[in-house]
């Protein structure tokens, strides 16, 4: 089938995220293009006959899947039966047609924007591109081989699976991992947390680009001066032109600020810096510091008073470094945004799904949202997955997000020869300029693990000393060379840094650098090993622990059958190697034994809370020494057990919970050091602020045993103890099993932070089966749900069996003599709530 393509113009998601629009003049000269993903596109196997209709952006997968050839990926153990399609070569076809109104241009170019990843294009019947990396934007010239009908295109994918084997053939010195001779996200061939789904296809969108004259290529915004009066901003434009013209260029940045400049171009691509002034111009700050002022630049290329080209590209203006200074213990790691040190609080972030042209803009709205419920600041993109979508960094930006953001290299040691060498170069630099000029982006990292992998992890056992030497001489070529030298060329303003972590765990980690600390999980050390100091880095950039989806998640992918931990479906949805055993060894440490399956998710998910939550209280006690926590991980990219806080369909896990309480911008946390009970109140505000510390110690049945009212000055961006006693003098005459101590801070009115602490582990204490009420009332949005119990409830989850809403907290810990409001949130056409709302606590799991 052929499908003619009228010339249009389109939104353009470029290196820059810019939009080109046609000029209402008509001039001839106007940047045109025309998006192929309208064509009819078919797809087959190399080795037969047999066509599908095909999506374009897409992938093989999902387009079997929508051509009712294989079931859902993601149900039971489908897994295992879809490895033969990342085993297979696929072919792609198309037809088109092309107006005259773009052959007539002077300069016609194929613009593929990503293509999964091995991929042979022809363009009637000439080969025009042997591509090779995932990550690569690639642009041909096409001129010449385009007419006015019947073209026709030819993707021939050739399955990584193929080629790794190959190339792991012709290597020099082989290496460890298939998965790193090809530039793909790694976590396609398979991870801890995810299935092994070798995906091929154009996953992003394909373009015909038709210009004449001169066209805007990329503008990089390079802030040069900020205070409270001005700003001076450079722009550093890249302009291509197909020959010697005079033009002028145009920038305005609304509100009257504008500049116009005469430039002379010649054939080729040519560079012009202009420089705007900004009065009186407004910061861009993280979220909960202050707002997140954006500017749109709108720039043009005028000809005889013709815009012939158009570009519009977004900046935040702000300064933002990481800090690294000598101190006692070593050498500090903080960010400091404009001027003010904080305090990083977040998570690792992975791809939202294994196939990657699937997450809507409404997926991203959602994540980044919910990262943003949960009081953090900053996400780290993971360095297996892929250089995420201008969307995600737009909302970052949106949003008040910092980015770390990784290379893509994970946990191995990669290829270290000039062909693969340049094409990393040609993928740093072709993504570098993409993102650069978003403001949520704070730091570039190297890479994930590979440092610590070849220092701690023994990947050197097996290989001679040359051997060696010679992969320590690659590793050195790319982190230390070639990626650092694309930063200072291509984004000089901001800081590399080469791997992540410089310090794993085994040894003390609290000098310098960023800790990725896994004594916990991999190492099965107890929970308390986070509180040891050597324990406490300066920036812990990940840490975790794994829990189970709810109930109703498992349910959409399981039938009855399946509701074990240890059935086969179960086990296909847990990557871990040994997942479930070091579950159920933490909730023996801590939990009593689940009596059945859905009570053994759930304590896993209060088990995870518990531990992670404890984890990010004693890193933000320990601030300024510790300024960053980010867990691993926030999100899955497909149904599984796993570490993160909010599973595959949207349902916030018990941690997630936990995180936008222990992440608040001011944390009331008690603990006990050295037999004192120590109560901090942490802030984050930029600003000191007057409250009342109250704290109350309850038995189980709300009786008040002891209790105190401090009025204190909160110090601003700090951690500080506010409250200190011993342990046994508080204790003194009293059942610790049979206790709660509940700490809040109160200022003019509000709570700011409640938090409940106990003295023994949860198996430990006397809890009895409370009578909890539960009161719903309509609100202006959503229900008020309040809820109240004559004994402590621990861990209360409420749920509905049929509607899937919101509620703004659960698996909350409700003690007798205070009344807990929350709210429901429903999704559209959910009825009233009246007899619906199921709900456990702890006692209930055993």
């Amino acid at each position: 089938m052929k499908k003619t393509i009228n010339w249009l113009l389109v939104s353009v998601i470029g290196l820059m995220g810019w939009s080109c629009t046609k000029n209402k003049s008509d001039h001839q000269t106007n940047v045109v293009q025309v998006d192929l993903s309208q064509s009819d596109w078919m797809m087959r196997r190399s080795d037969s006959d047999t066509t599908y209709k095909a999506q374009v952006p897409g992938s093989v997968h999902m387009d079997l899947l929508r051509n009712k050839v294989i079931e859902d990926p993601y149900y039971r153990d489908n897994e295992t039966r879809l490895q033969w399609i990342g085993e297979k070569d696929w072919v792609y076809t198309t037809q088109f047609d092309v107006a005259a109104e773009v052959l007539n241009r002077n300069n016609v170019e194929l613009d593929f924007k990503g293509l999964d990843t091995y991929a042979k294009v022809y363009l009637n019947d000439s080969l025009i591109l042997d591509a090779n990396n995932f990550f690569r934007e690639y642009k041909i010239d096409c001129k010449s081989l385009l007419k006015a009908n019947g073209n026709t295109m030819r993707v021939e994918f050739t399955s990584p699976v193929t080629m790794n084997k190959k190339l792991r053939e012709e290597a020099r010195l082989p290496l460890r991992d298939d998965y790193v001779y090809t530039r793909k996200p790694s976590y396609h061939f398979g991870w801890d947390w995810g299935p092994i789904y070798i995906t091929a296809g154009i996953w992003r969108p394909v373009y015909i680009n038709a210009w004449n004259t001169a066209r805007f290529d990329n503008m990089q915004a390079v802030q040069k001066h900020l205070t409270d009066e001005e700003a001076v901003v450079e722009l550093k434009y890249e302009i291509e032109a197909d020959a010697e013209t005079t033009v002028v260029l145009v920038a305005d940045c609304g509100d009257g600020i504008k500049l116009q400049e005469t430039v002379q171009l010649k054939p080729g691509m040519n560079y012009h810096t202009s420089e705007l002034k900004i009065e009186k111009p407004e910061r861009w700050w993280p979220a909960g510091l202050g707002e997140q002022k954006l500017y749109n630049i709108h720039s043009e290329i005028l000809i005889g008073g013709d815009a012939i080209d158009v570009a519009t590209d977004r900046i935040g203006l702000r300064t933002l470094e990481l800090v690294q200074k000598l101190d006692l213990l070593g050498k500090s790691f903080h960010f400091e945004v404009n001027g003010s040190p904080v305090f990083a609080k977040g998570a690792n972030y992975i791809p939202q799904d294994m196939f990657l042209n699937r997450p809507t803009r409404d997926d991203y709205e959602y994540i980044i949202q919910q990262a943003v419920e949960a009081n953090m600041n900053m996400l780290r993109v993971w360095g297996g997955g892929f250089y995420e979508n201008d969307l995600f960094y737009d909302l970052c930006d949106e949003k008040g997000l910092m980015v770390w953001q990784d290379f893509m290299f994970a946990c191995a040691m990669y290829p270290g020869d000039e062909e693969f060498l340049n094409n990393v170069k040609e993928e740093a630099i072709s993504n570098v300029k993409r993102i650069r000029n978003h403001p949520c982006i704070a730091l570039w990292c190297g890479n994930n693990e590979n440092y610590i992998g070849w220092k701690d992890w023994q990947w050197s056992s097996g290989y001679s000393k040359e051997d060696s030497a010679s992969l320590w001489h690659d590793y050195e070529a790319l982190y230390h060379k070639l990626l650092p030298e694309v930063i200072e060329k291509y984004d000089a303003d901001r800081q590399y840094w080469p791997s992540s972590p410089k310090h794993g765990w085994g040894y003390p980690v609290n000098a310098d650098g960023d800790v990725h600390y896994w004594g916990i999980w991999h190492a099965q050390e107890p929970f308390e090993e986070f509180a040891k100091p050597t324990n406490i880095g300066r920036f812990m950039s990940e840490y975790g622990f794994q829990s189970c989806p709810e109930f109703k998640t498992v349910k959409e992918f399981t039938i009855p059958e399946d509701w074990d931990i240890y059935s086969d479906v179960m086990k296909n949805h847990q990557k871990h190697r040994v997942g479930y055993p070091v579950i159920d060894k933490y909730i023996k440490w801590y939990y009593k034994w689940p009596k059945d399956f859905q009570s053994y998710l759930y304590v896993s998910q209060v088990l995870q809370a518990k531990g992670i939550g404890y984890a990010i209280e004693i890193h933000r006690r320990n601030m300024p020494h510790c300024m960053g926590t980010l867990y691993w991980q926030i999100n899955d990219c497909w149904p599984v057990a796993s570490w993160a806080s909010i599973d595959s369909y949207r349902r916030w896990k018990a941690l997630h919970y936990t995180a936008k309480k222990v992440y608040n911008d001011v944390l009331v946390s008690p603990f006990v050091e050295n037999g004192q009970l120590r109560v901090y109140v942490v802030s984050d505000r930029l600003k000191q602020f007057d409250a009342t510390i109250d704290l109350k110690l309850l038995s189980l049945d709300g009786a008040e045993l002891w209790s105190i009212k401090l009025n204190k000055t909160i110090a601003p961006n700090a951690s500080e103890v506010y409250f200190e006693v011993a342990e046994d003098e508080l204790l003194k005459g009293i059942d610790k099993k049979d206790v709660v101590l509940v700490a809040s801070v109160d200022n003019a009115g509000k709570t700011e932070s409640v938090n409940h602490f106990y003295f023994v582990q949860p198996k430990d204490l006397k809890l009895t089966k409370p009578a909890i009420d539960i009161q719903v009332n309509q609100a202006s949005e959503g229900y008020e749900i309040v809820l109240s119990t004559d004994h402590l409830a621990k861990n209360v989850f409420l749920w509905l069996d049929e509607a899937d809403g919101f509620f703004t907290d659960n698996y909350f810990d409700l003690v007798p003599g205070t009344e807990k409001r929350i709210k429901y949130l429903p999704k559209d056409g959910e009825g009233s709530l009246e007899g619906k709302i199921k709900y456990m606590s702890l006692i209930d799991s055993f």
